[in-house]
């Protein structure tokens, strides 16, 4: 199963034409939001047989009072060098609970219409910075142990963005978001400098909030290759909202730009 972290991971008035500076956010005050990018082939290594990728990655991120809930379905077709081209779908969703302890998720994957990969299963840890246990019911029941320093998606958005307003740089911990059966990632984070101007061209209030380009690298914990399975890097708001998102596998890449974006309800706790 091919394993796309990214937005997995959590959640400015530009109207005006005007290039403001922002004041630093305090503590991370994650938005419920519902984004959808557009997501195009951004470069390809020769010989990888991979001639054009595109399509949507509709997102959306809730608060629940007591959990986090991330859904997403990221509909690609890929085209081939060769000839022909493949129509892929991955639909996940998964609920984390606010103290980064309990982790429920889902995965379906298909090809053409038919299903390739189903993933379900919990996650629990024994503490905070503490090891855990996953639990999976698909494609078999089987358990997988989760290393101490463990961080589910949402708990690790939080620690980027509160490295990123403490002016810090680097982020390396084990993160677990239930995309394949294979356990967690050991992940590497680059924070860059921040950006307290609002992107030119996107009217939301959602991205009126400093923001800090970061590159995550993705290792297997079992893997003694120095090189990733795959980098992520994008520009993260204080609020949890991502643009401008690249998906970077050994072969080829994906750009992911951002269309729409739109506020969610917060519940009444």
């Amino acid at each position: 199963m091919k394993r796309f972290c990214g937005l997995a991971l959590a959640g400015m008035v530009a109207g005006s034409g005007l290039c403001v500076p922002l004041a630093l956010a305090g503590p991370a005050d994650l938005a419920p939001h519902r984004a959808t990018y557009h997501m195009s082939l951004s470069s390809a290594r020769s010989g990888s047989g991979m001639a054009n990728a595109g399509g949507t990655w509709s997102y959306a991120f809730r608060d629940t009072c007591d959990a986090w809930v991330t859904e997403f379905r990221l509909a690609l077709t890929y085209s081939y060098s060769e000839g022909g081209q493949a129509d892929t779908v991955t639909d996940f969703l998964g609920w984390e609970s606010k103290d980064g302890l309990r982790y429920h998720f889902r995965v379906r994957q298909s090809r053409n219409g038919e299903i390739t990969d189903e993933v379900e299963g919990t996650a629990r840890l024994a503490g905070p910075g503490q090891g855990g246990v996953a639990r999976f019911t698909r494609p078999e029941s089987h358990q997988v142990r989760l290393p101490k320093g463990t961080l589910f998606p949402t708990a690790h958005t939080l620690r980027l963005l509160a490295l990123a307003q403490n002016g810090q740089q680097a982020l390396a911990r084990p993160l677990f978001d239930g995309q394949g059966d294979e356990g967690p990632f050991e992940t590497s984070a680059r924070i860059g400098r921040v950006i307290t101007t609002p992107p030119e061209g996107q009217a939301s209030p959602l991205l009126a909030t400093p923001a800090w380009p970061m590159r995550m690298a993705f290792f297997p914990t079992t893997s003694k290759d120095p090189l990733p399975e795959f980098e992520m890097a994008l520009v993260y708001h204080a609020n949890g909202v991502a643009r401008d998102i690249e998906q970077i596998f050994r072969t080829f890449s994906l750009h992911g730009r951002l269309e729409s974006l739109e506020p969610l309800a917060r519940p009444s706790c």
